[in-house]
C-alpha cells in the first residue's frame, strides 16, 4: 500500500524537491549500461523515442518509470509525509493522517442521494467525487458511471422546468419528461428500500434507467431551437431506431406532444378558429386581408410547421376544411356545426410508422363540410343560375335578346362615344328584355343586369365602348372575381363585334333587295340597255362580296358558338362532380379558358384576333360605303363610284382574309377538348378556293 501511495504521489508531482530532469537521469543510466556492454545503442533509441513524445505528462511518467527500475538514484525527495492533491485520471489521494475508512454501504447511500440531485459526504451537488475521498480503481469507475446518470438527471430536471413561454408543444414535451422522471424516482425509491445493496448490484439495476434517461437527454438536446410542428416531427423521427426501448419511449412522448396539435386541428376544422398563441400550427392567417379575399389570401400553409407524419395532401385538406367553415360563417352568413373529431390520440397502438387514424377522420369531416358549402352555393345562392345568366347576356347566348338589343341600340351607338349617356341606354336595355324571352328570367338575375361604358378614346363610337354588366356580391365573388369578370368583358367585346358584323350584313341584304326592286321598277324605262347591264353587274358583284363576307362571319360565329356550347356542357359536368369550392373555382376557370381560346383571346392567338378584327371592320365599312355611294348623287357617277368602292373593298377584304387564314395555319395545334383551329380553317376554305388564289399570286 505504501508503494501504491508513493507511486501515485510521484505521478502527481511535477519536479517538486531536488530532482534532476528524468531525461538526463535516464541518459546517464543508459550510458553507464553502454559502457559496461561496449555500445550506446540504447541511448540513441531512447533519444529518438523521446523526441516523438510531446505529451505534458511525459516528464512525471518518465520519472516514475525511472524510479521503478529498481532504485532511487539521483532523486532526493521526501515522501514520508504526502499532502492532499488531485491526481490525473480521476483518482484522489487523501492525507494519510486524515484518511478514514468509507464503507461500501455509505457510498451506495450517497450515490442514491446524488441520483436525486442531493449532495452528500462523498459527492457534491455537481455530482463529482469529493477530493477528500479515497476510492479504489473499480469503485471509482462504478461511481463515475453512476454519477453520469445523476448528471443526466440534473440536466433533464432543468430542461423540464423551462417550459413556460416556449409554446404549447414544448410545454407538452416538458410535461412528458416530468412524467418519465416520475418513473425514474420510483426506481430510486425501490433501491433505497433494498438492504445490502452493493455497488455492482446498484449499477446493474440502474442500466435500464440509464438507457431511458440517455434517450431523453438526446431528445432534449435535439429540441433546442425547434418548436411547433417541427418539434413533433423531431420526436417522431427519434423513434426510428433499432432500440425497442427508444421506440416505445418515442411513441409515449409523441402522444403527449401532439395533444396540443390535435386540439388546434380540431378547433380549426370544427370552429374555424386558430387557437395558436405561440405560432406553432401549420395553418397561418393574414389579418390584413379583407373579407372579400378570405378564400384566396386569408389562410395559407406554413410548410415548415407541417409534421412529418402528416402528408401535405392531408395538411391541405385540413386547411381547406377550416377555410370552408369560415367562409360559411363569414361570407355566406350561415351557421355550420360539423360533428366533432373526437378526443382519441393521434397515434395508433401499432408501431410508430403506421398510418394514423387522423387521416380517416379528417377525410370524413372535410368531405361533409366541403359538400355542405358546395350545396349552399349551388342551391341557396344559385351559383349555376348566375353562371347561366352570364352565358346568356355577357356571352350573348340569348339570341332574341341580342337581336332586339342591337336593333334598338343602332342609332344610339352610331354617334360619337362621348355623346352617349348610360341612363338612356338603360331604358333601351329594359325594353329589349321585355321584348325577348329574357323577361322570364328571375327577378334577381334581371336586377343584376346593367350597362357600363369604357373610357372612350379619340374617334371611337358608342359601339366601341358599350359593355353589358352583371353585378356580383358575396359569396359569389369567390367564383366570379374581378379578374374573372374582366375576362367576361373581353369575351363580350369580341362576341359583340361578331354579332354586330352579322347584323350589318343582314341589314345590307335588306337594303340590297330594296335597291334592286327600286332600280328594276322605276328606272328600267329611263335606262338604256348598257346602263341596265352595268347596274346588274354592279349589284351582282355586291352580292358576291356580301356572300363571301357572310360565309366568313357565319363560320367563325358557328365555330365560337360550338366552343361555348361544348365548354358549358363540360362546366356543368365538372360542377356536378366537384367536392369542394376549390374544384368549383377550378372548373369555372377552365370554362373561361376555353371561352378565351374560342374567342381568339388566349395567349398565342393574338395574330388571329388582330386579323379578325381588321377583317370585321372592313366588312362593316364595305356595307356602309357601298350603299352610301348611290344616295343623293347622279346615277352614272354613283354607279362608277360604287364599282370602284366595291373593287377596293373586295381587294382589302381578300388581303385581310388571307392574313387571317395564314395566322390560323401558323397557330400550333392545341390538343384541347374545346377548340381545334384546324377545323375552323377547313370550314373557311373547304374547297381550297383561298389557297389556290394565294398560290396564283
Amino acid at each position: 500500500h505504501g508503494t501504491f501511495l508513493r507511486s501515485f504521489q510521484r505521478l502527481s508531482s511535477s519536479g517538486r524537491g531536488t530532482v534532476a530532469p528524468p531525461d538526463e537521469l535516464i541518459v546517464k543510466h543508459l550510458q553507464g549500461l553502454g559502457r559496461q556492454r561496449g555500445h550506446d545503442r540504447h541511448v540513441l533509441r531512447f533519444q529518438s523515442l523521446r523526441s516523438r513524445l510531446h505529451h505534458s505528462a511525459a516528464r512525471p511518467v518518465l520519472a516514475l518509470l525511472f524510479h521503478l527500475r529498481g532504485g532511487d538514484r539521483g532523486v532526493v525527495e521526501d515522501v514520508s509525509r504526502p499532502t492532499l492533491k488531485e491526481v490525473r485520471g480521476g483518482w484522489h489521494l487523501a492525507s494519510l493522517a486524515n484518511q478514514k475508512e468509507i464503507s461500501e454501504a455509505k457510498i451506495v447511500r450517497d450515490l442514491l442521494c446524488a441520483l436525486q440531485g442531493v449532495s452528500s459526504d462523498c459527492f457534491d451537488s455537481s455530482c463529482e467525487v469529493d477530493p477528500a475521498v479515497l476510492l479504489t480503481r473499480p469503485a471509482w469507475l462504478l461511481c463515475h458511471r453512476i454519477l453520469g446518470l445523476a448528471k443526466l438527471h440534473l440536466r433533464l430536471s432543468t430542461d423540464a422546468k423551462e417550459a413556460m413561454g416556449h409554446g404549447l408543444l414544448h410545454q407538452a414535451l416538458c410535461e412528458a419528461l416530468r412524467k418519465q422522471l416520475q418513473g425514474y424516482y420510483e426506481v430510486l425509491a425501490q433501491l433505497m428500500s433494498c438492504e445490502g445493496l452493493s455497488l455492482r448490484s446498484l449499477w446493474a439495476r440502474l442500466l435500464a434507467p440509464m438507457t431511458r434517461l440517455h434517450f431523453l437527454s438526446q431528445l432534449c438536446e435535439g429540441s433546442r431551437g425547434v418548436f411547433g410542428g417541427a418539434l413533433s416531427s423531431m420526436v417522431f423521427a427519434s423513434g426510428f431506431s433499432g432500440d425497442i426501448v427508444a421506440q416505445d419511449l418515442a411513441k409515449e412522448i409523441l402522444r403527449s406532444v401532439v395533444k396540443p396539435l390535435w386540439s388546434m386541428i380540431r378547433a380549426w376544422m370544427t370552429e374555424g378558429e386558430l387557437q395558436d398563441p405561440y405560432g406553432e400550427f401549420f395553418v397561418i392567417a393574414d389579418a390584413s386581408v379583407p373579407l372579400e379575399d378570405l378564400w384566396n389570401r386569408a389562410y395559407s400553409l406554413e410548410l415548415e410547421m407541417v409534421p412529418s407524419f402528416i402528408s401535405l395532401e392531408l395538411a391541405r385538406k385540413i386547411l381547406l376544411t377550416g377555410k370552408s367553415v369560415n367562409f360559411i360563417r363569414l361570407c355566406c352568413r350561415r351557421t355550420w356545426s360539423p360533428e366533432p373529431l373526437g378526443t382519441s390520440e393521434l397515434l395508433p397502438e401499432e408501431e410508430i410508422g403506421a398510418s394514423f387514424d387522423l387521416a380517416s377522420r379528417v377525410e370524413r369531416l372535410s368531405s361533409k363540410t366541403n359538400e355542405h358549402l358546395v350545396k349552399l352555393l349551388m342551391n341557396h345562392f344559385s351559383l349555376g343560375e348566375h353562371a347561366l345568366a352570364l352565358r346568356r347576356f355577357l356571352l350573348l347566348g340569348q339570341g332574341d335578346f341580342v337581336q332586339s338589343l342591337m336593333d334598338a341600340l343602332q342609332e344610339e351607338l352610331d354617334i360619337d362615344a362621348n355623346k352617349i349617356h348610360k341612363h338612356q341606354l338603360m331604358g333601351i336595355l329594359e325594353m329589349a328584355l321585355r321584348q325577348s324571352n329574357a323577361q322570364f328570367c328571375s327577378v334577381d338575375v334581371l336586377g343584376r343586369l346593367g350597362i357600363k361604358l369604357r373610357s372612350p378614346e379619340r374617334g371611337e363610337r358608342g359601339w366601341d365602348v358599350f359593355l353589358l354588366d352583371y353585378s356580383i356580391d358575396s359569396p359569389l365573388h369567390v367564383v366570379f372575381t374581378p379578374n374573372i369578370m374582366q375576362k367576361y368583358d373581353r369575351a363580350f367585346s369580341f362576341l359583340w363585334k361578331l354579332r354586330r358584323v352579322s347584323h350589318a350584313l343582314a341589314a345590307s341584304w335588306n337594303q340590297h333587295m330594296a335597291l334592286q326592286r327600286h332600280l328594276c321598277r322605276d328606272q328600267r324605262d329611263s335606262l338604256d340597255r348598257l346602263s341596265l347591264l352595268e347596274t346588274r353587274q354592279t349589284l351582282h358583284r355586291c352580292t358576291l362580296l356580301r356572300h363571301e363576307m357572310h360565309h366568313f362571319v357565319q363560320n367563325v360565329q358557328s365555330y365560337v358558338l360550338e366552343v361555348l356550347d361544348t365548354s358549358w356542357a363540360k362546366l356543368q359536368q365538372g360542377w356536378q362532380k366537384s367536392s369542394d369550392l376549390d374544384e368549383v373555382i377550378s372548373q369555372h376557370e377552365r370554362y373561361l379558358a376555353a371561352v378565351e381560346e374560342g374567342a381568339f383571346l388566349a395567349k398565342g392567338s393574338e395574330a388571329c384576333a388582330s386579323c379578325f378584327e381588321v377583317a370585321a371592320v372592313e366588312e362593316e365599312e364595305s356595307v356602309e360605303a357601298v350603299f352610301q355611294a348611290v344616295r343623293g348623287r347622279p346615277f352614272a357617277r354613283s354607279l362608277a363610284e360604287c364599282r370602284a368602292s366595291l373593287d377596293h373593298l373586295a381587294s382589302t377584304f381578300q388581303m385581310k382574309l388571307q392574313l387571317f387564314l395564314r395566322a390560323l395555319e401558323d397557330q400550333p395545334e392545341r390538343h384541347s377538348e374545346f377548340s381545334v383551329l384546324s377545323f375552323l380553317l377547313c370550314r373557311l376554305d373547304f374547297n381550297t378556293h383561298y389557297e389556290n388564289r394565294r398560290s396564283e399570286r
